[in-house]
């Protein structure tokens, strides 16, 4: 007779050990270097209460960690990273990040939580960064949308490298499956981010493009798994009369 697997806890990670732990074994080796925060950026956020982190943790390593950071202008939290050390995926262990950051952030009374995700028509799997496509499931199981908008990841500092082609997805605060979110802290978090990222709020056509997706009174969510709702959201960083073949 096997013996149980032991469960599995999620702790806050407030010490610079851990928050170093949590950059070295796990966000190191799961996001390209441009998707990557500098280790020393990490820890400072950290420090400031801007970035909030929580992780497993055995033997004194970080193996799963998932970061927010809390934009308290608009009320809106982003999920920054979510991800579990390579050799320790699976098992249910995303799924119980999430449900205990989002018990944890609950806290700061957030208008909205949201999370970046690649979009998978324009960006390839890989061993080493995951697959965008079982992503996107992981955080459909979740109650998790996505938002209609052309969202693109800023770049880090002025003139850092823009990440085209990702989803803005919205989690479920409460009971039920909303068809929209206020835009007035959407925007509010989309110009504030921008310019965290960026150091300012740039004046091009992507910018623009996603800012008025955002300036109506409600922004509509879309269902992940169903594939011909997906293909009307927006790409970020396209022009309107740009192509994208879909990656192989």
């Amino acid at each position: 007779m096997t013996a149980p697997e032991e469960p599995v806890v999620v702790v806050p990670l407030t010490t610079p050990e851990l928050v170093r732990s949590l950059h070295r074994e796990v966000l190191a080796p799961s996001f390209p270097p441009a998707e990557l925060v500098d280790v020393g950026e990490l820890l400072d956020d950290h420090a400031t209460g801007r970035l909030r982190s929580l992780g497993v943790v055995e033997d004194g390593r970080v193996v799963a960690g998932v970061v927010g950071e809390w934009f308290p202008d608009a009320r809106v939290l982003l999920v920054l990273y979510l991800a579990i050390a390579p050799g320790r995926r699976g098992g249910g262990v995303g799924g119980r990040l999430v449900a205990a950051a989002l018990a944890d952030w609950r806290a700061l009374d957030p208008l909205l939580v949201v999370g970046e995700v690649e979009h998978p028509a324009h960006h390839a799997g890989s061993e080493a960064h995951g697959d965008p496509v079982a992503r996107l499931r992981f955080y459909a199981r979740l109650g998790a949308r996505v938002l209609a908008l052309p969202y693109f990841q800023p770049g880090d500092g002025p003139g850092g490298e823009r990440v085209p082609a990702l989803l803005l997805v919205s989690f479920p605060l409460g009971p039920g499956t909303p068809d929209d979110v206020p835009a007035a802290p959407l925007r509010a978090f989309l110009a504030e981010n921008l310019r965290a990222s960026e150091g300012t709020l740039a004046d091009d056509a992507a910018t623009h493009r996603l800012l008025d997706a955002a300036s109506g009174d409600r922004v509509a969510l879309v269902d992940p798994a169903d594939p011909a709702a997906l293909a009307t959201v927006p790409v970020g960083l396209l022009s309107p009369d740009e192509t994208s073949a879909p990656v192989a």
